[in-house]
Formats: structure tokens, C-alpha cells, sequence
């Protein structure tokens, strides 16, 4: 971009998101642009920060955090600017105080990340890609998340009981609260002293002999280097550098094994090893390279037995297991004291004192994590676990025979550990929580292939499930953040391991006035509920179904104010978080905020569109309408309510609530019939409303009912050695264009499901109920055996007169519109019938996105020649060429492309920022590195063109797409080279 118009892109930004005209939002989609475009300053950036922290307990502003998270953990991560602080590391520490699914969504991020940059792979090679400096970071903050977790926000309870007494005002409440989090987030970053003192009380500490309690001093003539089973290595206590973290550090002999590999047979090392951030680092000398690097959560640390020398012990996690020598018994006993306090749970914050035996000391009980700490702790390890243990599941049948697979399943399900408060994590922060109970393990399901091992879980969930010892009645709709803060969140009455409060002082007093919330779904409550049932009550929290979490829910009119707001600078949400924080805008920010910009400046796309638009986060609609299950009824009388909420789901599916099965099902006009003929092609004659009636019935048969829960099924697809951090962002990029399809009001059909990277090699996906690949459809029995797709729809919607059949049609048209987009504009490949669906109600749905952004199976040698595939099965099903639907699927094509071009800049400064250091394949390499793939998604948008000569451009890529030459081939090579059907 030329340097004026960055800049006159930049003031528009400013003005969009601080501008007068701007009311009673903040669109994060400006935000992450704006904390991109200055990302060099410092004070920008920090403002921003603070900014998006003040409201984001807003659920519209949270969901936006959370959409845009990728690129904020990629910010923190990659950016190399020159700050005082961690700016960005703070505030995601303030925000993980909100939500802890929030926390674990960037804890595996970090955790893709650490292994990217480690210094060697899993099986003990030198890792390519290894940086110090990215990898110190992600550490760093993961270990800091974990503490921002297990403390919680240290005066929430009481803050939240000034407020009930009318002690403070609702402005004042929200501001201490946030105080309190900002207060947290810069303990937890400066933790590092808890370190250095935990390394004297071990070294005082009478446990030990009286040698160990103070350093040992390197003897002369010891090497650093050298290798041998005659050489010896001497410990020795470093003091920190100034400004530095605190460190525990010294020469050893080790010997290393990997998790899945033997002993070799090797000479003993001398290494310098190192104690820090609850790490263990292994450097070839003192002051020299890192070789390696093992987490120390959870690890095992033990005394070697029956050793063939003397003064060896062991430390094992999950990948490594490291055999180390010292010089005495001494060394071995304080080496072990200082490595399994930082492996345990208590050295998170502060460090607790261990005896041998595992046993904390009784007068360390000052330094013992809290009952509702640990509990916290407990909660945020299990999580992890659990999510670990079931893609290892599918890790190790990848290296079973393929017709082996579905008889060991089963059996290694059975033993996936559930913990008490588990839960499928394929959610944001703001969808209705659900408790996993149990598994069912005979149902699940193992796909084979090449390289991978995908299996679908079947979780017994409940909700609406009693919470502790409150009182009250139960919310069956409560969302996953309410719900964790009401189980968690709430702190000890007593003071032990809480940090220090806030000072009041520094507070503004002055009431503010509160931010519109703009939200995508209405109230869980009914409409005629007493507007008194959005107050907070520490009493029973739970009475208005809500846990104190988000700003919206409590009762608005107590909070605004009584007079006008005055006529400075900005909005409403920006002078109030000034006159609140007692800050000032930065410069860079103030001079732009009012510029007029001119017809010129509106964009340098295209003068007659709107720079950055809003693009509001399009939501999965909430389903409330209710079926009693094999009693079909159009009459709302038995929808299930609990203590007088109607209960809702996010899709179709069966719920046991009392004594009955209730299906949710969606109604867009096909009628029964219709829908029976096609799930007996498509799902094998039962639908996902069926199938999870029926699991539901058998995981429930002989158990008493309990009027006072919800239980459902719940699924999800792990997956293992499979990257699939490019898809998530890929999915991402689908969201956002639906969003702005939504926006301007275009009916174009797009199915966006949940994709979670849990590591480089493992993650989650959703499962894609009532569909099936075109390429199963093919093979369906049932499928007609002349007159392909058209005969299909014919066959199961009825004759191309009848309702169900056009409704179908149109689902059919608006899908198709809507993934020849984004397959067009996002350069998707690898667009074999297996990777496109089709459900009972004619939606194609695309999925797996491995090839992306131009980057295609056979590279420059690819078939995909085509703008995206438009096959004559598809064209058959519209009705030819020139029929009435044809011509809507064009308009549609059209009307999105002008669409997706009005904006632009987000979907490009989005790619930008991933770009940015990136490892995805579709920006790396001679091929697709160094910006090409920026610049051809750029070229892709025409946005050197003006909107007047955008139709004929798309109506001439259509054209181009259909029964494209190089399409045809490969779905040729893909039959016989994979088998898939065309």
C-alpha cells in the first residue's frame, strides 16, 4: 500500500473506531487492525489495550476478543518491538481473568507454538525452525496464564458485595473490577522473586545437609564441556542478572531418551542445565547454545535406583526422560528439591517446599495453594488432559492395522479418563455451557486413512446442573464463562495465597456511562420475566440464570447517568474510559480522530466504497422450538422450560429433560417425507434428532430422572498428526465473509463449525450432523443410477414443481453461491468430492483446507486451473443454464464479490497479520513466502477495478468455472488414485 494512502487508512481507522459517529460500539475487527498498524508504538498499543479491556465485559466485545483471538496470540507471539512492558501479554492475561475457556483457547495456541520453536523436535532432532526468542516468550505467558487462572480475580467477591449495598456505583464496580484484573496481570508478570526466594528457604532449609545451605562454588579446573564416563560435572547456584527472571542453573552429567525411542548407546555429556519459568533448559556450556528444553509440569522427578554409577536421578514428562549424574549427594538432594517444586501445581504462584516423600512441610502452609485455587488448578489441568487424551487415542490407532482399528476403539475410549467438570471446548466463551459425564464408547466411529487416524467421541453431557451449595433455581442455559465463574471463580473467605488488594485510591469515582452491547442473541429469559431478575445477588447468583460475568445482565437502568455527556473529543466509550482510567490519547491517535476525510480518502480500493466497514460477527441462530420425540406437533405447549426458562440449543439434536426425549429440529419448509427419503441416503436412515434420542435412551435406561437437569449427546472429531492451525484460520476467514454476506443483507448460505488446534499435531473439529461427502452420496445404493444429482433431488424432494423441491433448490443455490465465493476468493484446493458435503436438506457444505490461498496439490503443476468448481451435476440441479435459479446463483456470485470487496481491508489485514513469521504452507516457502499469497488474494478481490465493472469480471469467472477441463481430470485422478466417486 502507498505510503499516503496507509496513512489516510490508518486516520480512517482511528476515526471508525474513536470518531463521534461511532455509537456505543467497539468493533473489534478496528481494533486488531489498529494494534497492527501501530504496533510499533508503544503507547498505541497499550492504550488499545486498556481500551478493549474496559468493555470487555460486553459479550459483543468478548465474542470479538475471541474471533480474533488467532490474531492477537500471533501479535504476542511474532512482534518484535522494542517495548518496556508486556503490553499484549497483560492484556490477555486480564481477559483470561474473564473467562477461562478464554485461557485454554490461548494456552493451545501457545502450546502449537512452543513446539514450533523449541529447540528439537519430539523425537530429538534439531528443530529447523527454533527461535529463542518466540520460544521464551510462549513459555513465558503460558506459565503466567496458569497463574492468572489458579488466582482468579482476588477481590471479585468483595467488590461485588460493595456494589449490591449500594457502597459503589455500577461505574465504580466495573472499574475496580478491571483495576483488580490489571492489578493481578502485573503481579503474575513479575512473579520472578518468588522464584530466587523458593531457591534459599530449599538451601536454609534443615532437610538439607549443612553443605547445601549456601552455593557451592565451582571447583577450578572443571570443565563446562567435554564428554566421557570419566568426566564430572559440578553444580552451581548463578544469581539472577539485573532485570532479569531468577535462575537456578549448573554443570551436570545426563544421558536422554525419548518417549518413543530406545537408549543409544552414547558417552555420558557434560551440560550446563537451568531452572526457570517452571522449565528445565539444557545449554551445550554456560553461557552457550541451547540444546533443549523440557516442561516441567507435572514431570516426574525420582532417584535413579540400582544405578550402574553413583549420584543419578531422573526427570520424565510426557515426551522426554532425562538420566543425570552430579558429583555428590548433596547436589542430587537440592537438584531434586528445586525441580519437583517447580513441577507441581504449588509453583505456579508462590513456590511451595517438598520433603522427600512428596508431603508439603507444615510451616510452609503459607505458601499452599487455597481450596478454591487448587480447585481451579485442578480444573484447568484435567481440561487439558482430558482434550490430550482423547486425540492420543486416535494417535495410537494410527499405528494399528486399518481392520483392526474399530474393535480397539472402543476399548481405549472406555479408558479415556473423564474429569469432574469436562467439557467439549468447541464453544466461545458465550455458548451454553454442558457438562461431559460419560462416554459412549461402543458408538464411536474411526475413519481410515493414508496417514491419520479422525475418530468421532459421543459425550453424554448435562446441564442445568446444581452449583455447589447455592441456592436457588438452575439455569439450564447458562453460558460456559457463567458458568466456570460460579464454580471457580469465587475465592476463599480466607486470605491465604491471595494477592494484595487494589488501592481504592487511585481510583475515579465519578459514575460513567455504561457501553451499548450490542448482542447476536436474545436473553435467555422470557420476555415477560420482572426486569428485577438481571440484578446480581450474592446470595444465590444463579437466580437470574447468570453468573456476574457480563455487563448486559445486570439491571441497566440502575446504572445510567443523570446527565448529558460533554462535548469533547470522541465518542461516548472513549471519553468515559479516559475520564475512568485518568489517561490521556495518545498523540498519533488524537490528531486523527476527527480528520475529515474526503471522497478522495475514502479508500484507496475504490472512491465509492466505504473504507473499513463494520462486520458484526455473524452468530449460529439459537433453535427454541421443541418436538416431543415421534410426536410431531406444531404447538409450543410442551416446549420444555426449567424453573421457568425455556431451555435452547444451538443446533438440532435430542435432549432428555424429565421424563421425555425432545428433538430440536430445524423448519424451512421441507416437509417430513422429504426429509425421510434423504437421510436414508444420507445418514444411513437415521437422523442426528434420532440417533441422539436413541443414545441418549440406552446411556440413560435404569437411571432415576432428575427433573432438575438437561442431559444431551454431545460429539467431536479428534484428530492426530495433522497440523490444522492453517484450517482454523482458514474457517476463520469463511466466518467473517458470512458476516459480511449477513451484513449487506445477501442470502448466501455458508456452514462454519468449529476447528480447534490443539497442538501442531492434534485438534478437534465439529462434526457435521445429517451429511454426507459427495462422494458417499455417489456410492449410496439408493443413489439413482442415471440423470446424477438432478435425479437425486428429484427422487427425494419430489417432483421441480413441489415445495420441498425449490426449497431444497434455493438451500442448494445459496451454498453453492456461497463457497464458489470463498473457494474463488481464498484460492481453496483440493476440491474432491470427499472434501464437499451435502445434507438432507440440499446445503453443500466444503470442509478440509489443507490447500489454501493458491497453495494446491502438485503445485504449479496442479489441475485446479479453475476460479472454483462448477461441475454440470451442479448446473443440472439449477436448471441449466439460463434457468431462473441459474440466473440467482450469478446475482448471489455478483452481489458477494461487490460485497466481500466493500471489505476488503479486514480480510486483508487479517491475512496480513497471519503472514507475518508465519509456518502455515500456504505463506512459506519459495512459492507461497515472502507476501505472494498476500498479493494474489489481493489481485483475486480485483481491487484495481471499480465496482461498475465488477459484474461483467464474475459473471466471466462463472463462466470460466463451468465444466472446466482441469476440474474434470482431477476428479479423474482422485477416483483412481484415492477412489473417491465423480
Amino acid at each position: 500500500m502507498p505510503q499516503t494512502k496507509h496513512e489516510e487508512f490508518k486516520n480512517q481507522l482511528v476515526h471508525d473506531v474513536f470518531g463521534r459517529e461511532n455509537k456505543g460500539k467497539v468493533p473489534m475487527e478496528k481494533v486488531a487492525m489498529l494494534i497492527w498498524q501501530f504496533r510499533d508504538d508503544p503507547a498505541v498499543v497499550q492504550f488499545m489495550a486498556q481500551f478493549v479491556a474496559k468493555f470487555s465485559g460486553s459479550r459483543q466485545v468478548f465474542d470479538g476478543i475471541e474471533f480474533y483471538l488467532p490474531q492477537i496470540a500471533h501479535m504476542i507471539i511474532h512482534l518484535e518491538a522494542d517495548w518496556d512492558e508486556a503490553i499484549l501479554e497483560r492484556f490477555a492475561l486480564v481477559v483470561a481473568q474473564q473467562s477461562q475457556h478464554f485461557a485454554l483457547q490461548l494456552t493451545w495456541i501457545l502450546e502449537g507454538a512452543i513446539e514450533d520453536y523449541q529447540p528439537e523436535t519430539v523425537e530429538g532432532r534439531p528443530n529447523p525452525s527454533y527461535n529463542q526468542l518466540f520460544y521464551q516468550r510462549c513459555i513465558t505467558l503460558l506459565s503466567n496464564i496458569e497463574r492468572c487462572v489458579v488466582y482468579g480475580s482476588p477481590r471479585s467477591i468483595e467488590l461485588q458485595r460493595m456494589y449490591e449495598k449500594g457502597d459503589i456505583s455500577r461505574a465504580e464496580y466495573e472499574q475496580m473490577k478491571l483495576e483488580d484484573r490489571l492489578n493481578n496481570a502485573k503481579q503474575i508478570t513479575t512473579h520472578g522473586a518468588n522464584f530466587k526466594q523458593f531457591i534459599q528457604r530449599v538451601k536454609e532449609t534443615t532437610l538439607l545437609p549443612a553443605s547445601l545451605k549456601t552455593p557451592t562454588k565451582e571447583k577450578p579446573g572443571a570443565s563446562s564441556t567435554g564428554s566421557g564416563e570419566g568426566s564430572t560435572g559440578i553444580s552451581s547456584s548463578l544469581p539472577p542478572k539485573e532485570g532479569s527472571h531468577p535462575k537456578f542453573g549448573g554443570d551436570l552429567l545426563y544421558k536422554r531418551q525419548v518417549r518413543t525411542a530406545c537408549y543409544k548407546r552414547k558417552n555420558w555429556k557434560i551440560r550446563y542445565f537451568e531452572i526457570e519459568e517452571r522449565m528445565l533448559y539444557c545449554y551445550n556450556t554456560r553461557e552457550g547454545k541451547l540444546v533443549r528444553a523440557m516442561p516441567l509440569e507435572g514431570a516426574t522427578v525420582s532417584e535413579t535406583e540400582g544405578g550402574k554409577y553413583p549420584f543419578m536421578f531422573e526427570v520424565e514428562n510426557h515426551h522426554y526422560k532425562y538420566v543425570i549424574r552430579a558429583t555428590s549427594q548433596e547436589e542430587v538432594l537440592l537438584w531434586m528439591k528445586l525441580l519437583r517444586g517447580e513441577s507441581e501445581a504449588n509453583a505456579l504462584i508462590p513456590h511451595v517446599l517438598s520433603d522427600d516423600d512428596g508431603e508439603e512441610k507444615k510451616e510452609e502452609s503459607a505458601f499452599i495453594l487455597s481450596n478454591s485455587q487448587k480447585r481451579r488448578y485442578d480444573f484447568f489441568k484435567n481440561e487439558r488432559d482430558f482434550v490430550a487424551n482423547v486425540c492420543d487415542v486416535a494417535e495410537v490407532l494410527r499405528f494399528h492395522e486399518p481392520k483392526e482399528r474399530k474393535h480397539i476403539a472402543p476399548g481405549l475410549v472406555k479408558e479415556v479418563k473423564i474429569p469432574p467438570c469436562g467439557y467439549v471446548p468447541l464453544c466461545k466463551s458465550t455458548d451454553v455451557w454442558s457438562r461431559v459425564e460419560s462416554v459412549m464408547a461402543d458408538d464411536t466411529r474411526v475413519f481410515n486413512t493414508n496417514e491419520r487416524c479422525p475418530m468421532i467421541y459421543y459425550f453424554v453431557a448435562k446441564r442445568g446442573e446444581k452449583i455447589g451449595d447455592r441456592i436457588g433455581p438452575n439455569n439450564p442455559n447458562l453460558d460456559v464463562a457463567e458458568y466456570l465463574n460460579m464454580q471457580f471463580q469465587v475465592p476463599d473467605s480466607e486470605g491465604v495465597g491471595r494477592l494484595e488488594a487494589i488501592g481504592e485510591d487511585d481510583i475515579d469515582h465519578q459514575e460513567g456511562l455504561e457501553i451499548t452491547a450490542i448482542t447476536a442473541q436474545k436473553s435467555n429469559l422470557d420476555d415477560d420475566e420482572n426486569e428485577d431478575e438481571f440484578e446480581l445477588t450474592m446470595e444465590d447468583p444463579t437466580d437470574a440464570g447468570k453468573g456476574g460475568v457480563w455487563e448486559e445482565d445486570l439491571k441497566e437502568s440502575k446504572f445510567k447517568s443523570s446527565f448529558s455527556l460533554n462535548t469533547g473529543e470522541g465518542n461516548r466509550e472513549l471519553q468515559r474510559f479516559m475520564r475512568e482510567n485518568l489517561v490521556k490519547l495518545p498523540s498519533k491517535l488524537a490528531i486523527r480522530i476527527n480528520r475529515t476525510e474526503s471522497r478522495r480518502k475514502t479508500s484507496y480500493l475504490d472512491r465509492n466504497a466505504t473504507p473499513l466497514k463494520d462486520t458484526p460477527i455473524a452468530m449460529t441462530p439459537i433453535i427454541e422450538k421443541t418436538i416431543p420425540e415421534a410426536a410431531p406437533s406444531d404447538d409450543d405447549s410442551d416446549a420444555p422450560s426449567l424453573d421457568g426458562r425455556s431451555i435452547v440449543s444451538a443446533g438440532t439434536g435430542s435432549i432428555i429433560f424429565g421424563d421425555k426425549v425432545m428433538a430440536f429440529e430445524h423448519s424451512d419448509g421441507i416437509d417430513k417425507d422429504s426429509l425421510d427419503r434423504a437421510k436414508e441416503i444420507v445418514c444411513g436412515g437415521e437422523s442426528w434428532a434420532e440417533k441422539s434420542a436413541r443414545m441418549l435412551q440406552a446411556a440413560e435406561a435404569g437411571k432415576k430422572s432428575q427433573d432438575t437437569t438437561v442431559t444431551e449427546i454431545v460429539s467431536m472429531m479428534a484428530k492426530s498428526n495433522d497440523d490444522l492451525r492453517q484450517e482454523v484460520f482458514v474457517m476463520q476467514m469463511i466466518h467473517y465473509f458470512e458476516s459480511v454476506f449477513a451484513k449487506s443483507n445477501i442470502p448466501i448460505w455458508l456452514k462454519t463449525y468449529r476447528i480447534l488446534s490443539t497442538s501442531k499435531n492434534t485438534g478437534l473439529i465439529e462434526v457435521l450432523v445429517d451429511a454426507t461427502s459427495i462422494d458417499g452420496l455417489l456410492k449410496s445404493e439408493k443413489y439413482p443410477k442415471t440423470g446424477g444429482m438432478r435425479a437425486y433431488f428429484e427422487q427425494v424432494y419430489g417432483p421441480p414443481t413441489s415445495k420441498a423441491f425449490l426449497v431444497a433448490q434455493r438451500n442448494f443455490c445459496r451454498s453453492l453461491a456461497g463457497y464458489s465465493l470463498v473457494s474463488y476468493l481464498l484460492g481453496l484446493k483440493d476440491r474432491h468430492n470427499g472434501n464437499i458435503m451435502i445434507d438432507i436438506r440440499g446445503h453443500l457444505i466444503h470442509i478440509d483446507f489443507g490447500f489454501a490461498f493458491g497453495m494446491a496439490p502438485g503445485h504449479e503443476w496442479s489441475f485446479e486451473r479453475a476460479p472454483f468448481k462448477l461441475t454440470k451435476d451442479y448446473i443440472d440441479v439449477l436448471g441449466g443454464i439460463g434457468s431462473e435459479c441459474f440466473k440467482e446463483f450469478q446475482k448471489l456470485f455478483v452481489d458477494g464479490l461487490k460485497a466481500a470487496r466493500a471489505n476488503s481491508l479486514t480480510a486483508l489485514g487479517l491475512v496480513e497479520i497471519m503472514m507475518y513469521k508465519s509456518n502455515y504452507p500456504c505463506f512459506t516457502g519459495t512459492r507461497y513466502g515472502g507476501g505472494v499469497s498476500l498479493k494474489k488474494f489481493e489481485k483475486r478481490l480485483m481491487l484495481d477495478l471499480p465496482d461498475s465493472k465488477i459484474e461483467k469480471k464474475a459473471l466471466k469467472l462463472i463462466k470460466s468455472s463451468i465444466e472446466h477441463q482441469g476440474t474434470k481430470i482431477y476428479d479423474v485422478f482422485q477416483h483412481y488414485s484415492n477412489g473417491y466417486a465423480y
